[in-house]
């Protein structure tokens, strides 16, 4: 846990104090109403002089706190919203969204860079009480490989939709479920996992590393055993679940990129078990070796797997941030394999797969997509990558990482501590807002970036935390973009380290 202690020492040690240590002191432990955390985000913005000159570090500071204080449960797992009390001594009320567990996994990869970065010991406390909190998602569906979608207990806050999904734990406590999780949920748990497998995973208690492992492999295999189709308990197949990689000689945009990810994750670190090991290494190569679903040559069809990201056919921003993702995970554990085996990478598979990072970086030019740009400039930062996957136009490439970062950077400085939903109208802009003008969200990296909140009225009592903040400010330490010159020219005043 990220404890009030901690988050204190932290402010003492950054940046003169332009205030009393008390006007920066989070609220007393017991006290977690509405009011008190408001005026604890007033104090600490007025500290730095406003939310855009409060240093990164100590914003992803403040996050991780809230994050820890209100919205994680005793299972380890964080609701992206939370409705406060007016009454000190209440608990925050977690709210069960459609896509809890899967924001837990980009948490999980947020925090597993945190870890390749620090190395400390909350952080991996952290990482294993969010491999506990995706094993319940796991459990309450008792079906190996199938996520629930979020949980609450029966005495929580229950959706109708939920009542039909009872799990009883072994101590007697009901609960109740969402379930048919999506493409998306499985691409971003797999993405939290490949994370923590690459830097955190040997670190963990052997029992939490246990726990990790089989619950990643049940779900590669659920994949495999359901024909790329997650299915429920009793035979039905899951509405949005579908990944089947290829139709034919052909691959499937956006769902080979998922699948190729979910396969290679399970290839890449296997299970003990020799069948279950074959038959991931069975469809790996068939995904990889033979069908090269995420790829074809342009001469050859029209329907171009590496192109999808850039299609205007694509169900917008969210399924961008998807594939980009699955994208950039699938070529890390590459790079990953490579280096843990003493060996090179396949310079064709990385083109073929980076293509859709490519084509997909083309679509968020300009669009202030801190995660998705950090994925790319990250990865183009090794010159081997870099060459393998841009084959021309390489000045052009790096021309736009170079416009590109500070943008990205300048969204970072852009989040406000007060994530309070207000009511209010959505208005849609000729071009991309800072999101500081835009209604909070479970991640700014799937909504359009042009809409505008504009409140009308005070905030109510339901806040959402910054997951999305969190996974792209690790991600540029993890690659040192934060030291490169262009970054420091416009930002060097928020750039402080811990």
């Amino acid at each position: 846990m990220f404890t009030r202690l901690a988050f204190i020492s932290l402010l003492l040690f950054v940046a003169p104090l332009r205030a009393q240590v008390r006007d920066t002191t989070p609220p007393v432990d017991g006290d977690d109403t509405i009011v008190a955390l408001r005026d604890f985000q007033t104090r600490l913005e007025a500290h730095y002089g406003g939310y855009r000159n409060i240093p990164l570090h100590v914003k992803a500071a403040y996050f991780e706190w809230e994050l820890a204080r209100y919205h994680r449960t005793e299972h380890g797992q964080v609701y992206n919203r939370v409705e406060l009390s007016d009454q000190p001594g209440v608990r925050p009320i977690t709210i069960p969204g459609s896509d809890t567990s899967t924001w837990n996994g980009a948490l999980l990869a947020a925090m597993s860079y945190k870890y390749a970065v620090t190395h400390d010991a909350t952080t991996l406390q952290q990482i294993a009480d969010l491999v506990r909190g995706l094993h319940f998602f796991f459990e309450v569906t008792r079906q190996p490989g199938l996520m629930a979608r979020s949980i609450s207990p029966a005495e929580g806050r229950v959706f109708e939709e939920m009542r039909p999904n009872e799990y009883v734990a072994a101590d007697g406590r009901k609960y109740f479920y969402r379930n048919d999780p999506a493409k998306g949920t499985y691409n971003q748990i797999a993405g939290g996992y490949a994370a923590l497998c690459m830097y955190a995973l040997d670190d963990l208690p052997p029992e939490v590393r246990g726990m990790a492992l089989a619950d990643m492999h049940a779900m590669v295999l659920h994949v495999i055993e359901t024909g790329y189709h997650p299915t429920e308990r009793g035979g039905r197949k899951t509405r949005y679940g579908d990944m089947q990689p290829f139709a034919g000689p052909l691959g499937v945009p956006f769902n080979a990129q998922v699948a190729y990810e979910i396969i290679a994750l399970g290839y890449s670190f296997p299970p003990d078990d020799p069948h279950q090991k074959e038959v991931i290494r069975r469809e790996f190569v068939k995904l990889r070796g033979e069908k090269h679903v995420y790829y074809i040559d342009p001469w050859l069809s029209l329907v171009r797997p590496q192109e999808v990201a850039a299609s205007p056919f694509l169900k917008g921003m969210n399924d961008r941030n998807h594939v980009i993702n699955a994208a950039f995970v699938g070529l890390m554990l590459e790079r990953n394999h490579a280096h843990r085996h003493n060996e090179a990478w396949n310079k064709k598979f990385m083109y073929e797969l980076g293509q859709t990072m490519f084509w997909g970086m083309q679509a968020l030019d300009g669009q202030r997509h801190s995660l998705g740009t950090f994925m790319w400039a990250g990865m183009l930062s090794d010159q081997g990558v870099f060459d393998a996957i841009v084959e021309r136009r390489k000045n052009t490439a790096r021309a736009q990482i170079e416009r590109n970062l500070p943008d990205v950077v300048e969204q970072l400085r852009r989040y406000r501590l007060d994530r309070f939903i207000y009511p209010g109208a959505e208005i849609e802009q000729p071009a991309p807002v800072w999101n500081d003008a835009m209604k909070p969200d479970d991640s700014y990296w799937k909504v359009n970036p042009r809409l505008v909140w504009q409140p009308n009225g005070p905030a109510t009592n339901t806040c959402y935390c910054a997951m999305d903040y969190l996974y792209a400010y690790w991600l540029m330490r993890h690659f040192k973009l934060d030291e490169t010159p262009v970054v420091r020219k416009y930002h060097a005043d928020v750039l402080g380290r811990e």
